[in-house]
């Protein structure tokens, strides 16, 4: 902030103190500008507005805090998991900030193992520890979508983050209007042992070498079978024409006898 956000900040500070029944003198205040001071002033603006309207104790900088975490779209940790968790079916679309993912890589693992009630609390505990290093560093947390498989449910969950004011109109608008690139090959045609490219999958020379290489294992496994099956339908014939022959020559053996 420069002087003059600043001079804004500690009279913000000053009047939200009296409108909480509380005196804030202007030392005071400095020192509690300077330790918020590298938040954004519309940010800073919200959370003394909500502490105005909200709170009903003495003006802490923990309280600030608080609704400054909501403001810049850092959930508290129970709401945090509820979001995060999410992440363990890949069909779902999830909204998070950087800090739910760092906290649901060490609970994933618990989760996976089908331990949901150690996975809550091996996140909240990570997810609140990595928080409190990123308020110490003053750092925002970041807000990635990650994209699930599931089409149809990928609006609802981005709509529900911008509701919740995780993400803007426009961030809304750009994530629904990705598109998942299509597949390299059509799989369908797999259903006839065929390796198809689809048509502007836009394939590097790597992935066309690999598909190449499916195509001649396909290929090999075929010929392979092919052979297979010949050699079983003369092994057939073979066994036939000797065994017609067995049951022939006992035929003539029974006639002479």
């Amino acid at each position: 902030m420069n002087e003059q956000e600043m001079q804004w900040l500690v009279k913000q500070l000053i009047g939200t103190a009296e409108v909480l029944g509380q005196t804030l003198s202007p030392t005071a205040a400095a020192m509690m500008a300077e330790d918020l001071s590298s938040f954004p002033q519309l940010v800073l603006a919200r959370a003394l507005s909500r502490v105005r309207n909200e709170h009903a104790g003495r003006l802490t900088p923990k309280a600030i805090l608080d609704r400054i975490d909501e403001a810049v779209g850092r959930p508290a940790a129970n709401e945090a998991w509820a979001i995060a968790s999410t992440a363990l079916d890949e069909r779902a679309t999830v909204v998070w900030t950087n800090e739910m993912a760092a906290a649901w890589s060490l609970a994933r693992p618990v989760a996976e193992a089908g331990d949901m009630v150690g996975a809550r609390m091996a996140f909240i505990t990570a997810y609140e520890r990595v928080v409190r290093g990123a308020r110490e560093a003053k750092a925002m947390p970041t807000v990635t979508v990650s994209i699930g498989w599931d089409a149809e449910g990928r609006n609802p969950a981005i709509e529900k983050a911008l509701q919740l004011g995780y993400i803007t109109p426009e961030r809304a608008a750009q994530e629904m209007t990705i598109a998942l690139p299509p597949p390299v090959f059509n799989p369908l045609a797999l259903l006839t042992d065929r390796v198809d490219e689809t048509p502007g999958a836009g394939l590097t020379p790597e992935l066309r070498a690999r598909l190449k290489s499916l195509r001649d294992d396909l290929a090999n496994r075929r010929s392979r079978t092919g052979a297979a099956e010949r050699l079983e339908r003369i092994k057939q014939a073979r066994y036939k024409r000797e065994l017609n022959q067995r049951v022939q020559q006992r035929l003539a053996e029974e006639r002479k006898a």
